[in-house]
């Protein structure tokens, strides 16, 4: 009787996509980021692709409550600090457990240096699949993911590498327009 109740609950769970194999976005190592736009707490934008082409971007998702969210606080502020010029810093709040007044409260009380966001409804936390906090990503100036946590505790060993392009991943750059011939100079 048991078995037949628990496999009628993960049918309906199923039938609902409560409970899903499939991956919510592509946001593994080696994929393109997904493009996002977040409001920062100080009321400014911060578009991803904004970055694409600029400088590497260091995406962290975080909650007020994460012991292990607090164990960042030092590196984030160290590369916030030491490289902004090279790497761009997102900590996004995923609004589990949480509310705006909270997290902000909580970046006031820690006296954070670094631009942090809320993710109102959780979009971006669930476009990049994330269950857990921290949850840490390393986009390259190509737009591409090249850490999914493990990120490395050295950033300076590694800056050069995420902030070189790739031109062979840039082609719609270097292909000319359609309506591009001799009579027409500005392609």
């Amino acid at each position: 009787m048991r078995k037949k109740i628990l496999l009628t609950i993960v049918s309906l769970a199923l039938s609902l996509g409560i409970f899903s194999s499939a991956k919510a976005a592509n946001a593994e190592e080696d994929d393109f980021a997904p493009d996002f736009t977040i409001t920062r707490f100080d009321g400014s934008e911060f578009t991803l692709s904004d970055y694409k082409g600029k400088k590497s971007v260091y995406l962290v998702f975080w909650t007020t409550w994460c012991t292990y969210c607090i164990k960042k606080i030092p590196k984030l502020q160290h590369t916030s600090s030491v490289f902004d010029e090279q790497i761009e810093i997102i900590a996004v709040n995923t609004s589990v457990k949480d509310t705006f007044a909270k997290a902000l409260k909580y970046q006031k009380e820690r006296e954070l240096k670094y631009p942090l966001a809320f993710d109102f409804g959780k979009k971006i936390t669930d476009l990049y699949d994330v269950w857990g906090t921290p949850t840490e990503f390393i986009i390259d100036i190509n737009g591409k993911i090249i850490h999914r946590d493990g990120v490395p505790n050295l950033l300076s060993e590694h800056l050069s590498n995420w902030n070189m392009i790739n031109y062979s991943q840039q082609t719609e750059k270097l292909i000319a327009k359609k309506d591009c011939n001799k009579e027409n100079s500005g392609c």
